[in-house]
């Protein structure tokens, strides 16, 4: 329940028609309000949703923000409507007088790669010891991140957010909303270069999520990351340092690989040592799993708790996960994104997995690189050339650049997905290894659909 009071103060906004003066809560989104919400107009690149204002308000009944250049438009409107200047800046100040008004700790995760594994692993850690609410999937923009604040209901010990990026000032304003208590940077990779354009800009970006974690608070710092143990200096925080390749407080140790069947490891924390086993696949969800679990083990997750979760959880849903074909090949679906780094984390783990016929690599664009998109791709070209990866089916523009690196029979390229899977179908056998892997907009999943 929101007061008309407790919105005006929120959103800095001047009434305009008042016909009642509580809502039941915020919606965004006519497909999903419901009586007595709040209707908050939003503007993306193809639509602005003040043109649905009619239609939120005869579902709802309930009142409408607007943007004051867009006034014209509530004109003939009875029901409550509130004048804003920025409707996206509105939700945000919503979402920040409630996160100020909850009681329990706030947990912020960022990075280039892994966030949302390493945010599912913590949950599951906090679901067995303690009441948690988290953004759901990746809903890790601005707006993501207000409405899974404004879905909060009643007070919980532990809030876990994921927070993304791809424009410079994008962390600063998720951190300044979170106020989080802890917070952790998993990774710094080429990622969002359009919008960050280099490695210093990522870095940066990254960095303001510890620098808006609350004065006392503790931040996790990936010591094997080159750029984050080098790049942060700041005496307001408790630093807490993990790693797999150097000293830290937080140590994970690979005691056996066990192929297709994950790793058997050691955990080092501060006060205790123990061993578990995980299915999931790669180094790369090494980093997650530690992350997650020192985390845990700071806001007082026991033991037990943190190595029965290690140990029950299963691959998540698009990253790197082995599907078994009707034909007998696996597909490992790594579909949900790609950038430099992941690419090459999941080449070179498919290259080291046991494989009893032929490793094939099916590759679609990665997006949002900018300038530095023909790099990217070459050096992909030539990191799968040097490769045990026999055959490599390329799909988009930017991999051309790929497929001229590869300079072989060894690669094909294709612009049509239906011509890329019929002749995939032709050359994969049993016991092939089938890796599928590129950026959302590649629609790579149609592909893995399609092959399983």
């Amino acid at each position: 329940m929101w007061l008309l009071d407790e919105v005006l103060e929120a959103v800095k906004g001047e009434p305009l028609v008042v016909n009642r003066t509580s809502f039941t809560d915020i919606s965004t989104d006519t497909r999903s309000i419901d009586k007595g919400e709040l209707f908050i107009p939003l503007k993306g690149k193809n639509y602005d949703g003040h043109s649905f204002i009619p239609q939120a308000l005869e579902l709802s009944g309930g009142g409408c923000l607007c943007e004051r250049n867009q006034a014209g438009m509530v004109a003939d409107v009875r029901e409550t409507v509130i004048l804003v200047d920025d409707t996206l800046k509105a939700l945000a100040n919503l979402a920040t007088y409630k996160r100020k008004r909850t009681k329990g700790q706030f947990i912020a995760i960022t990075g280039s790669n892994g966030k949302t594994t390493t945010k599912e692993i913590l949950v599951a850690m906090i679901k067995k010891t303690f009441s948690v609410h988290y953004n759901e999937k990746n809903y890790n923009n601005i707006i993501g991140v207000s409405r899974s604040i404004l879905s909060i209901n009643g007070d919980h010990d532990f809030y876990v957010f994921e927070v993304g990026t791809n424009s410079r000032g994008e962390i600063r304003t998720l951190a300044a909303i979170l106020e989080p208590e802890i917070s952790i940077i998993t990774n710094i990779n080429p990622s969002h270069l359009e919008g960050l354009m280099d490695l210093k800009g990522v870095l940066e970006e990254k960095l303001d999520l510890f620098y808006g974690t609350k004065k006392g608070g503790s931040v996790f710092i990936n010591v094997d990351d080159p750029y984050i143990i080098s790049s942060y200096i700041d005496e307001n925080h408790i630093k807490c340092e993990y790693a797999i390749d150097r000293d830290a407080l937080y140590r994970l140790i690979i005691d056996e690989d066990l192929g297709w069947e994950g790793f058997g490891l050691t955990l080092i924390f501060p006060k205790v040592n123990f061993k578990a086993r995980t299915r999931l696949l790669g180094k790369h969800n090494l980093y997650n799993i530690l992350a997650a679990a020192s985390i845990a083990d700071r806001i007082g997750i026991g033991r037990s708790s943190i190595k029965e979760t290690i140990e029950e959880f299963d691959y998540y849903d698009k990253r790197f996960r082995p599907v078994k074909s009707k034909r007998g090949y696996l597909v490992v679906d790594d579909t949900y994104n790609a950038n430099p780094s992941s690419m090459e984390w999941a080449i070179k783990t498919v290259a080291g997995l046991p494989c009893r016929g032929n490793r094939i690599a099916i590759i679609g664009d990665m997006k949002e690189l900018g300038e530095m998109t023909e790099f990217y791709h070459r050096e992909l070209g030539r990191l799968l050339r040097q490769s045990n990866i026999k055959k490599t089916f390329l799909i988009g523009e930017s991999v051309a650049y790929t497929f001229e690196e590869i300079g072989d029979e060894r690669a094909e390229l294709f612009k049509d997905r239906k011509l890329l899977i019929e002749s995939a179908a032709r050359v994969i056998r049993m016991d092939d290894v089938v890796l599928v892997k590129g950026s959302r907009a590649a629609r790579m999943e149609e592909i893995v659909e399609a092959l399983t």
